[in-house]
């Protein structure tokens, strides 16, 4: 678990819990009660979070490779009157900081809840959010609050506070990537060892779901012979928790699952889990990740350690679809061939169509000019791919998966054994890795390399799981014998049919039943936002036409901007404060 934290000048006042006295000018305030603190000569190493590691190591690597090290934890590095702060590999907890740099903290609402400040919302971190889900830069829901980028850490010296670039993830790329069954041996093997790390002592929980992450841990878990439960959530007749029941069954490991279905969770826990996220996060979508927050107490009840496979598929399998984790909009920047062709595609974009495109005309073409000089920044001596994966490397991992991580921490230790560093640098090095493979390739046969590996894993380490079905409707076994190769094509195209042919129905987390049911306090918040700038005609018409069946990218554009207009409900700020318009 987790305790949220800020450092403040000594000269501040009080923020209601006990300082640790950091240097003669900055102060530490936690949470809680949660951190380790140690000390060798001149030199002290405040952790917070769920390092991985002993005592010695902090102290024998360089202070900047602190990063790369194992665990999802934050790192305050006091030394002759100089302190830095950092965030594990990737930046994958967040780092804020006030503009005028007084303070830094783990929490935007911890910095707005312990500031005399007044803070404006931000339109350009709106825009961005409807556009591409999260934050494309490093602005947050309040103009006077900036978040830390990728790879960077923070010094904090007696006047000033200096952002340092510490790794370039460009350096991880390779032109010449290496393949064949030696090095897919020893990639798995090192993954299989890596996980011995990530593994508690203490019994633990393992996100098991239909595909490969969850089960592949669980293959793993099984050859260390740890005691471990597992548990998956949504419908009964989601296939998230049909086929890992199935198979848990099988396996004869423990399992269970949180029925999303339930009345008492559609009427009453959903929106409760869906505005405390938002609250935590401002202006993240809460309204599609409730049971996220929901599961994680859940699972808190009675653990310390949560075991999670988030960004496993994103590493091994090139992304080839768009969705929450890769928006069209993020895909068409990098589709787009001419700056032109990227901004007709950002202004015609459906996901903004709530907005009253008036009032966010200048924030628009600022936004969409920053975007067009961000990719050109991007090395030119990656390919098409790389530049790509750098985008998902430095941004989506942190605030997609970042965000999870970082709410579900407050509750128990997240480890998150795929996001290793030196995996991660090994993997990249291998046609493996989904950055090595064509630009949004929908091909099965080459999409099947990084699937591959899954198997090598758990070939390695459990044969029962090796033979069972996922929800892709083929085994790990068909992925490594060319006489079932029709296993996953025939699977393939039959997905590819039903997707045109047949509308899916979207409710089978319950999302859409949440929303429905509690349609009226919704439009309760609505009631006192600032007119001004949303088209609230727009965004009632949808919401009162919202069903299973409305196509995705509408239902999630719609509950985004209902995120956002909660989270401009939650900050407390006159309607004339609401807004801050960039010059």
């Amino acid at each position: 678990m987790m305790d949220h934290f800020i450092i403040s000048k000594s000269n501040q006042q009080s923020l209601g819990q006990p300082k640790i006295k950091l240097t003669e000018h900055w102060d530490l305030t936690m949470q809680g009660k949660k951190y380790y603190d140690y000390n060798n000569t001149d030199t002290r190493i405040i952790i917070i979070g769920d390092y991985i590691g002993g005592e010695e190591e902090l102290f024998t690597v360089d202070t900047n490779a602190i990063p790369k090290l194992r665990g999802n934890f934050y790192a305050i590095v006091i030394k002759n009157e100089s302190i830095k702060v950092y965030s594990s590999f990737l930046n994958i907890l967040p780092i804020y900081h006030t503009i005028n740099n007084t303070l830094i903290s783990s929490s935007v609402e911890l910095i707005k809840q312990s500031s005399k400040e007044d803070f404006s919302i931000d339109k350009k971190f709106i825009l961005e959010n409807l556009l591409f889900n999260y934050g494309f830069f490093n602005r947050t829901f309040y103009t006077e609050i900036k978040l830390v980028p990728c790879n960077y850490f923070l010094e904090l010296q007696q006047e000033a506070v200096i952002k340092h670039k510490h790794f370039e993830t460009a350096s991880l790329f390779t032109k010449t990537p290496l393949q064949g069954s030696k090095v897919a041996d020893g990639l798995s093997t090192l993954f299989i060892e890596t996980t011995k790390f990530y593994f508690p002592n203490t019994p633990f929980d393992i996100a098991f779901t239909s595909g490969f992450d969850g089960r592949t841990l669980v293959s793993c878990a099984t050859y260390y012979n740890k005691e471990f439960k597992t548990f998956s959530f949504g419908k009964l007749n989601n296939e998230d928790v049909s086929i890992p029941k199935k198979n848990a069954a099988d396996l004869h490991i423990q399992y269970q699952y949180f029925d999303l279905g339930k009345d008492t969770y559609i009427d009453q826990d959903y929106f409760t889990n869906a505005t405390e996220y938002i609250k935590q996060q401002p202006g993240t979508n809460g309204f599609i990740y409730a049971h996220f927050l929901y599961s994680t107490k859940k699972i808190a009840t009675d653990t310390n350690h949560l075991l999670s496979g988030v960004i496993g598929s994103e590493l091994f399998r090139a992304l080839h679809l768009t969705g929450a984790v890769t928006s069209k909009s993020l895909a068409d920047i990098f589709m787009s061939s001419t700056p032109q062709e990227i901004k007709n595609k950002i202004l015609n974009s459906s996901t903004i169509k709530h907005l009253k495109k008036d009032e966010f005309k200048t924030e628009l073409e600022e936004l969409i000019q920053e975007i067009i000089t961000y990719k050109d920044s991007i090395p030119k001596n990656l390919t098409k791919n790389q530049q790509f994966y750098t985008f998902v490397f430095e941004e989506v991992f942190r605030k997609f998966f970042g965000q999870w991580i970082s709410m579900q921490m407050g509750y128990v230790n997240v480890r998150t054994p795929f996001l290793d560093f030196n995996f991660i640098t090994a993997l990249l090095k291998t046609k493996y890795a989904g950055a090595n493979n064509d630009f949004f390739t929908e091909n099965p046969l080459k999409r099947m390399k990084g699937q591959y590996l899954y198997t090598d894993i758990i070939k390695k380490t459990n044969t029962k799981i090796y033979h069972q079905k996922t929800g892709k409707g083929y085994r790990p076994k068909d992925l490594r014998e060319p006489v079932f190769i029709y296993k996953i094509i025939i699977p393939f195209l039959l997905k590819r049919f039903k997707r045109k042919t047949k509308t899916p129905n979207l409710d089978n987390l319950s999302i859409i039943s949440g929303i429905l049911a509690n349609k009226d306090p919704i439009k309760e918040y609505l009631k006192d936002i600032e007119p001004t700038y949303f088209d609230f005609s727009s965004i009632c018409k949808t919401l009162n036409n919202l069903s299973p069946y409305t196509p995705e990218k509408e239902r999630d554009t719609l509950l985004m901007m209902l995120s956002i207009l909660l989270s401009i409900k939650n900050s407390s700020l006159t309607k004339k404060q609401t807004i801050t318009t960039h010059e």
